[in-house]
């Protein structure tokens, strides 16, 4: 499947401050990075094990994809936003969240030849237990570009592209997609809003990323 709209972008610069954080602040062994999760555990418990992740980082810019909850390859969550690094802590802004939830999370990184360690807290059943995530770094690139859309002067969504990968994230959901030859083929998607038998919301979404209006916000 594909999506012809999905181009690269020719990008007018963004304006970010009135959507960004005004602390973000890059982790340079981050920086350009394509990394996927190879396991997470919750309370010394391995969680999630269906669940694929992207995380595309630019400098400050990043989207966080995950996708097959429960094994269903429709079902998602999706962050977008902004870091902060302070050695050896990274806070992950959301300033879109396909769950609602624009808050911001924190674990402390350990980083190796392959990817990097994260741990930190996260609160289950209203219980503050810890948790552990092995990063796996897939690629770095040189021309990581960043991407916002806005609506009513409200961040809408974030978009990334880096060398063969474009990850956009909207509040209703979110989309891959990898170039094959010069053309966006679209690679997973997942949308938060009521299924209908004709598939009407993922394509409405996907029409959503291929019409934004985008505007560069940062290249590495």
């Amino acid at each position: 499947m594909s999506n012809l709209g999905q181009r690269r972008e020719p990008g007018l610069v963004a304006n970010t401050r009135p959507f960004g954080v005004p602390s973000a602040n890059a982790c340079p062994k981050l920086t350009g990075k394509r990394l996927v999760r190879e396991y997470m555990l919750i309370n010394d418990a391995k969680v999630e094990d269906s669940v694929e992740v992207l995380w595309l980082q630019c400098k400050t810019w990043f989207v966080d994809i995950r996708t097959g909850f429960n094994k269903d390859s429709g079902k998602g969550w999706a962050f977008a936003g902004q870091i902060e690094w302070e050695e050896p802590r990274v806070t992950f802004y959301h300033l879109i969240d396909t769950d609602g939830d624009t808050g911001s999370d924190c674990g402390s990184f350990v980083f190796t030849n392959l990817g990097c360690l994260e741990v930190g807290e996260v609160i289950r059943d209203n219980v503050l237990l810890p948790f552990e995530e092995k990063w796996l770094r897939f690629a770095d690139s040189s021309s990581t570009r960043a991407f916002i859309a806005e609506n009513d002067n409200q961040l809408a969504a974030v978009k990334i592209q880096q060398a063969k990968y474009t990850a956009c994230v909207s509040k209703i959901g979110a989309a891959i997609y990898v170039d094959q030859g010069g053309v966006l083929e679209l690679d997973r998607v997942f949308t938060t809003r009521e299924k209908d038998t004709g598939g009407g919301s993922t394509i409405a979404l996907l029409d959503y990323f291929a019409s934004a209006h985008w505007q560069l916000a940062e290249t590495s």
